[in-house]
């Protein structure tokens, strides 16, 4: 005589369906299936998220402050230049972000190509002798951990200027402390977030068609 067993459907979502069975019943499933429990998702380790987060405020810290030096030591043409990005910021906060890094050690514009230059000149004076400064007469960092954080993001900000294209996989974590492949996926949305946040498609950005260095003499035109 066949048994009857009883089950309860306790959830539907997704195509999947959470059951309330008898014990009996999972073992006759047992007997006859080959069942493979989910894998349980590896959730990615606070270091790696602080660290992570973290590596996104470094840009726009740093270039705020070098705005503010190049002002105080009167290099007019950079402190006309950062201000003229820093004006078309739209959101309320109006931070620097990496996507204006990467512009700047990026394309030369044939028509700005001086003030390009210098501005990229200035930024590697200020990280060789004014950046650790900055980070450590900072009322706002109260943390002393947090400010030797940011000095030695020091490092990793002069280390970028050796490679080709400086700052373009700055937000990019080693792969030996990424926990699986959900946090590369994260780090790449940012960097298209940042992309596109950054003004690389607004009104006065070029299309392919036209002349690709005309977003940095829009800027500077704007601010004089």
């Amino acid at each position: 005589m066949q048994e009857d067993y009883t089950y309860q459907i306790l959830k539907k979502c997704n195509g999947k369906v959470i059951l309330q069975i008898d014990e009996q019943l999972l073992d006759v499933i047992n007997a006859h299936f080959t069942i493979k429990p989910q894998q349980q998702q590896r959730e990615v380790p606070y270091s790696v998220k602080k660290q992570h987060n973290f590596q996104r405020r470094i840009v726009p810290f740093f270039m705020n402050q070098f705005m503010h030096w190049a002002e105080e030591m009167g290099y007019k043409q950079v402190d006309g230049y950062l201000r003229a990005i820093h004006k078309k910021k739209t959101s309320k906060q109006q931070k620097f972000e990496l996507g204006d890094l990467k512009k700047l050690f990026g394309a030369i514009n044939p028509r700005t190509k001086i003030i390009q230059m210098e501005t990229q000149t200035k930024w590697i004076e200020f990280l060789g002798t004014q950046a650790e400064i900055c980070v450590l007469v900072n009322n706002k960092i109260k943390d002393q951990s947090t400010k030797q954080m940011y000095i030695q993001a020091i490092e990793h900000l002069k280390a970028e200027l050796k490679k080709e294209q400086p700052y373009d996989k700055f937000l990019s974590l080693p792969k030996k402390e990424e926990s699986n492949d959900s946090l590369m996926e994260e780090s790449k949305e940012q960097s298209i977030k940042e992309e596109y946040s950054s003004g690389e498609f607004d009104e006065y950005a070029p299309t392919y068609k036209e002349d690709p260095y005309s977003y940095l003499s829009c800027a500077y035109s704007n601010y004089e």
